[in-house]
């Protein structure tokens, strides 16, 4: 079997570890930019390991475990991450809180009676699934969907969130939390310091080549570089239609000379201020031993990004907020991250799916299955696919779609 894989992500890395096993030997990885993990490609900042946005190594499935530890043998989770999130722009006192939401969020709010009243009204085991709007207020109550999740999701998404569909929220720490065990609940949980073997590791022995590859929306047509490309099997990591909706994201990375922290936690997310979303910083992430600080601010952004604006955002924030000094700073854009959950572009996956089980084509990853998810979802694909490869490889149009449902079980 010929397979070509599009695409040198994780969803396609993995793709070519369970097709090894499935004694594939004929694979090839084009990759536009032929550095394999796309947004979990490791750089470095002097010691300090980074990526494109946050990128925490978890899962709670074991088998999966043991794929991350056949390459990543340095790899000791140890840590357990507790993101923060300021509701008016500050990082001190009552303006800082910790996410998930718990109970401790709410007693240093001022309305916290009243907060405990609506959430004694909400009925976890019967969400309201009418949009996502209406799923975080029937578990959380109003009060704390507009401190902490509406305006942050306008930002996030460029649409109010009663437009959104609630798919989006199932899988997602969108109430209040009782565990101890951070943003990421299970042991399981950490920053390898170098994600780069892993990517390498689980792509060995495929020929990888640098190019754009294309597949027409209904999958019968697959080119590199605007030619045919002939194979047995296609995985394609790219969005299932282009008509489909995303949100792309520009990170501004800055370097701060300091030998601390500077920011409550590895991740910060601001709700109700600024333009950027998060800010990130990658010492914390790894706790990396260094006399720099490296962080990244996340601007969502849809038509075109205004890098001047942000630019003098970021600046303001480390003046005024951090009272420190930018030595350096850089952008990095990447489009289409983000797949914008809606019912339009919901109802259009199960018409790219319809078609995608006709052809030779397997959709995987993030963009393949219109979903926001993790390395460990894009691992978890990978194996529903080595598990049914008879049926999703069959020309029996409803075996193979019965897998690519199968693959957007858990969009976690």
């Amino acid at each position: 079997m010929k397979a070509l894989i599009i695409g040198g992500g994780p969803a396609g890395c993995s793709s070519a570890y369970y097709l090894k096993k499935l004694n594939v030997s004929d694979i090839t990885i084009v990759e536009k930019d032929k550095n394999l993990g796309g947004c979990s490609h490791t750089k470095f900042y002097d010691t300090i390991p980074y990526e494109f946005g946050p990128q925490i190594l978890y899962t709670e499935d074991k088998s999966l475990q043991n794929v991350f530890d056949e390459f990543v043998t340095n790899f000791k989770p140890k840590k357990v991450y507790k993101p923060s999130l300021s509701i008016d722009g500050e990082l001190e006192g009552n303006s800082l809180h910790s996410f998930p939401l718990s109970f401790s969020n709410i007693i240093k709010l001022e309305n916290s009676e009243q907060i405990i009243e609506e959430l004694y009204k909400v009925n976890l085991k019967e969400p309201n699934y009418n949009s996502f709007e209406d799923y975080v207020k029937s578990r959380m109550g109003d009060i704390l969907y507009q401190k902490f999740v509406k305006n942050y999701n306008i930002k996030q998404w460029k649409i109010h969130p009663k437009d959104m569909d609630a798919e989006w929220a199932k899988y997602r720490p969108l109430t209040i939390q009782q565990n101890t065990k951070g943003m990421f609940k299970g042991d399981y949980q950490g920053h390898p310091g170098d994600y780069n073997p892993l990517w390498e590791g689980m792509a060995s022995g495929c020929k990888i080549i640098k190019g754009k590859a294309t597949v027409c929306n209904d999958f019968k047509k697959i080119e590199i570089d605007g030619k045919a490309a002939e194979y047995d099997l296609v995985i394609s990591t790219l969005p299932l239609s282009s008509e489909l909706e995303f949100i792309s994201t520009a990170l501004i990375y800055v370097v701060i000379k300091c030998d601390q922290y500077v920011m409550p936690s590895y991740a910060t997310s601001f709700p109700n201020n600024y333009s950027f979303v998060r800010i990130m910083e990658y010492k914390q992430q790894f706790d990396a031993n260094s006399n720099y600080s490296l962080l990244d601010f996340q601007f969502p952004y849809k038509g075109v990004f205004d890098y001047q604006k942000a630019l003098e955002e970021v600046r303001y924030f480390v003046k005024n907020i951090l009272k420190m000094s930018i030595m350096e700073h850089w952008l990095v854009i990447r489009e289409n991250t983000y797949p914008l959950c809606t019912k339009r572009n919901l109802d259009l996956v199960k018409v790219q799916i319809e078609k995608a089980s006709a052809s030779k084509v397997i959709p995987m990853g993030r963009a393949g299955v219109h979903a926001y998810i993790s390395k460990d979802t894009c691992i978890r694909m990978a194996k529903v696919m080595y598990e049914n490869f008879d049926d999703v490889t069959s020309a029996d149009k409803e075996k193979k779609q019965k897998v690519l449902y199968k693959m957007r079980e858990r969009l976690s």
